[in-house]
């Protein structure tokens, strides 16, 4: 169709795309902003596609280097509870999942600082906000090894969550200002979330080796831990402060040198930015007011996204911090239980950056969810049926990993929900909403796997194969919604 069924798309934006498109003379056309006056730019594909692989080479790294131990920082709990930490600390398993101890009140520091933390990147620029982050709550994250209590759990889960709370939004605001939206973000934006992937990976190594540090200078293995993915997070975020550059045209200083692009390279850049969005031009530091808050939270086809999230999170890793301790149920040991949790998420990340090759060029997200939300679903129902027995249930594990090896579809739905945003202010917003959504299943979600539940989890996994119905109809609806608005929007404009 004219319309793709990801985006419902105004006139206004159609004849402006026109711009970007090759001319009888085979070049692109397009202008920049230069020193307070427009410049008019023209180029070929081949100079396009050189200053975007540039970029990818240089800014795409930073970003999933971030995220990789960000998500470590909120996922090394799996490899914490399959140590001695409940023994340490005198913390029951139900305690952890309900009473705010360690799990959900970092969830709950991330969602509450999730829209404050995008107005103050809009502030001070993504290139001093974003570093920022990551070295303050790897600070936190490493000083948690000195918590002796259930007080001080609380406490240290609440602030790291609070400290990362901007990172995500943040980053994929700034992966906006930087990519098209039709050609080049789904693609990025799952290298973004490769950075996550990566982590469920082989933080589970990492957990395995700091696990055989037990008793080392007198620490237990989940203290070491914290002590060296903290440590690794401070590094990461010296590393992106000297390397994020505050805009495309501004990326010469330190130990960037001479800078990614030469003038022209910049002027192309920015040029078929413009060609892609205008708004684009103004997104620097930009003013978000009260009414684009009103305007993304009142947007009817906002809330099919954020159910979705909930539902599919939740439903794709519903085991989550407890994937160790199911499998040490199994008979594992806990360095072999981690190690088993490597696979499942690797091939995940592969898959997820396959798919998403087919997301840019088919530009169909909804059905890349389906397929993802069908598959895991026939992976939960297996798990659902398989009995878990004592002794190492290998069958039972090969149904974890196929599950857990289903394509991560979320940067599908944060780039599909991102493109309806009608303005750079509220796409800011819509990613602050949409992540602090996907953060406050971590509030929720790992309260289904109980002690009184053990072993076989039955009650848990009935729980989260209803919310992969809930996930499959919902996305079915949102991408029967969108074919049929753009339908009704294709036959206003051929009158």
């Amino acid at each position: 169709t004219a319309l793709p069924s990801s985006r419902v798309e105004t006139e206004d934006y159609l004849e402006e795309k026109e711009a970007g498109i090759p001319s009888d003379d085979g070049l692109l056309h397009g202008a920049t902003f230069v020193n307070g006056e427009w410049k008019k730019v023209s180029w070929t594909i081949q100079e396009q596609r050189r200053v975007v692989r540039k970029a990818d080479l240089f800014l795409l790294p930073i970003f999933a280097l971030g995220f990789f131990w960000m998500s470590l920082d909120r996922s090394n709990v799996s490899g914490v509870l399959t140590s001695t930490i409940i023994k340490d600390t005198g913390i029951t398993q139900d305690q952890i999942n309900s009473n705010g101890m360690l799990i959900p009140k970092l969830w709950l520091g991330v969602v509450l600082l999730e829209i404050p933390s995008n107005i103050v990147l809009q502030r001070i620029g993504p290139h001093n906000w974003i570093p920022i982050q990551i070295i303050v709550w790897g600070v936190a994250e490493t000083l948690t090894y000195l918590v002796q209590n259930k007080a001080g759990w609380w406490t240290a889960r609440l602030f790291l969550g609070m400290l990362e709370s901007g990172f995500i939004p943040g980053s994929l605001y700034t992966l906006n200002t930087w990519y098209t939206r039709d050609a080049e973000l789904t693609k990025r934006t799952s290298i973004f979330f490769f950075g996550n992937v990566l982590s469920s990976a082989f933080g589970s190594l990492i957990s395995a080796g700091c696990i055989k540090l037990h008793g080392k200078r007198g620490l237990s293995g989940w203290q070491w831990i914290f002590i060296i993915d903290g440590a690794a997070t401070i590094g990461a975020g010296i590393f992106a402060l000297l390397l994020l550059p505050k805009s495309p045209r501004d990326t010469a200083g330190g130990i960037r040198g001479k800078g990614w692009f030469n003038e022209r390279e910049a002027d192309i850049f920015l040029a078929r930015l413009h060609n892609d969005d205008p708004l684009k031009s103004r997104s620097a530091h930009l003013a978000i007011e009260w009414k684009d808050i009103q305007n993304v939270l009142l947007n009817v086809r906002l809330w099919p996204h954020l159910i979705m999230c909930l539902s599919g999170l939740q439903a794709g890793q519903g085991a989550g911090a407890w994937s160790g301790t199911i499998l040490q149920s199994l008979g594992f040991t806990a360095v072999n239980a981690n190690l088993l949790l490597v696979p499942g998420p690797l091939l995940a990340g592969l898959s997820s950056i396959a798919l998403a090759h087919f997301g840019d060029k088919w530009d169909r997200r909804g059905y890349l969810i389906l397929f993802v939300a069908i598959w895991t679903l026939a992976g939960l129902i297996a798990l659902y049926k398989l009995p878990i027995l004592s002794g190492g249930n290998w069958g039972f594990y090969a149904a974890m990993v196929i599950t857990a090896a289903s394509p991560g579809w979320q940067p599908y739905n944060v780039t599909w929900v991102a493109l309806n945003a009608r303005s750079p202010a509220e796409r800011s917003i819509t990613y602050a909403v949409y992540i602090g959504c996907s953060n406050l299943g971590g509030v929720y979600g790992n309260q289904v796997f109980r002690a009184n539940d053990r072993p076989l989890y039955r009650r848990a996994w009935a729980a989260v194969l209803s919310l992969g119905v809930i996930w499959t109809v919902t996305t079915a609806f949102q991408i029967v919604q969108y074919e049929w608005s753009n339908r009704v929007k294709e036959r206003e404009w051929a009158k």
